[in-house]
């Protein structure tokens, strides 16, 4: 296999899109759904960080302020969910992840090289704060869509940058 930084971006933005649509799926079938939820993550997750620790050392340090915060945001979920912490979960398993795709959004649109990927990621930084700030206001606000909307706006964005970096270095090589 020849693990590219275009590669993992892909790979990426599949299972941020797929693991927020069984999120969602899980919502509305599963009568208690936090476990499928949180095993769902772990495993979709996995596949992204341990092809970024196969990259190594051609890695960036984008590609390990995301791995190293997506693990992070994971084990707070389940620590919560574990300590049964009621009056957290509206935060960690909601407004938590909105907040993760701003902040971790905006740092790309910093880094990122070529402006209409600089604009895509800010995009996306944007559209994830105003998210938390509903959420943050009232967390059942987006309540029925909001994991459908972040496959949108955290999942496509990275679909989306693969032909844009494409594009970005073949104008740049």
């Amino acid at each position: 296999m020849n693990l590219t930084r275009q590669s993992l971006l892909l790979w990426w933005g599949l299972t941020v899109t797929v693991a927020y649509l069984l999120t969602e799926y899980f919502g509305h079938t599963l009568e208690h759904g936090h476990d499928a939820v949180l095993w769902t993550w772990a495993g979709a997750m996995l596949i992204p960080v341990v092809m970024s620790l196969l990259l190594g050392s051609r890695a960036n340090a984008l590609v390990w302020v995301w791995a190293g915060a997506t693990v992070l945001a994971v084990v707070e979920n389940f620590w919560v969910h574990a300590a049964e912490a009621k009056a957290l979960m509206p935060f960690s398993f909601h407004t938590l992840w909105f907040l993760f795709g701003a902040a971790g959004f905006a740092y790309t649109a910093a880094v990122a090289e070529g402006s209409a990927r600089k604009r895509l990621y800010a995009g996306a930084a944007l559209l994830n704060l105003v998210g938390a700030g509903l959420l943050l206001v009232n967390h059942d606000f987006l309540k029925g869509y909001q994991f459908i909307l972040l496959a949108l706006i955290q999942g496509v964005p990275m679909l989306l940058d693969v032909p844009l970096r494409r594009q970005h270095e073949a104008q740049a090589g």
